[in-house]
């Protein structure tokens, strides 16, 4: 099909189009803003918690402290409320850290619904511009008296154009929704696990006892 049905085809479903492409840019450009976020914000859990484990085993936390507060991104955030409380009861260190993962949490997830809200909706965008441009054939074929298959079935090939983009719209927006869901849940288990082996480090600080092999992670 050409692209010279869109001088035959109603303002409703051009309008539908349009609306639709929009949908596809705001996509577009909240995957493009995300990617890059999660790559300027999200660092390695292990390589933070080897050089935070360096510092506590020898006693620094202050030095271990300074070293996270002088980092970008979202994990060390979440560590430096806790190192903040080193000689806080644990439970209060946790409970901080708890706090300061669903502030992160939040930032993971910001303009995400935005995608999932396109998934939904785009569907129904491109089945409105079919319906009105189904009608639309069927009024001009009453209108000129003319039933041909011919004449029917190209002005529902033309208003089925407005489905088919809609739909590839919408499994878009789902396929990176669904990619930035699973990220998300992985940063946040990584980030629990995380602030579970500080919250241990910092206990045996506290206690003034050695840490065990196995929470020393190597480079």
């Amino acid at each position: 099909m050409s692209l010279d049905f869109l001088n035959d085809i109603s303002a409703v479903g051009l309008a539908t189009l349009i609306i639709l492409i929009i949908c596809s840019v705001i996509v577009v450009s909240v995957v493009i803003e995300r990617i890059y976020f999660y790559r300027r914000s999200v660092i390695d859990h292990n390589w933070l918690h080897y050089y935070v484990c360096k510092e506590l085993s020898a006693g620094n936390v202050h030095s271990a402290f300074e070293f996270v507060s002088d980092l970008g991104g979202l994990l060390p955030r979440v560590f430096e409320v806790g190192l903040a409380r080193a000689e806080l009861p644990q439970e209060i260190g946790d409970a901080a850290m708890e706090n300061s993962i669903n502030e992160q949490r939040l930032l993971l997830e910001k303009r995400i619904p935005i995608i999932s809200t396109i998934a939904v909706i785009a569907p129904f965008i491109g089945l409105f511009g079919t319906v009105v441009g189904i009608m639309n054939t069927f009024e001009a074929v009453a209108s000129k008296g003319q039933a041909g298959v011919a004449v029917v079935s190209a002005g529902v090939a033309e208003s089925l154009v407005a489905t088919a983009t809609g739909l590839f719209v919408a499994i878009t927006a789902v396929v990176f929704f669904n990619y930035f869901k699973t990220r998300i849940t992985g940063i946040i288990a990584d980030m629990n696990l995380a602030a579970s082996r500080l919250s241990e480090m910092m206990e045996l600080v506290r206690q003034g006892k050695s840490f065990p092999a196995d929470l020393t992670i190597k480079e």
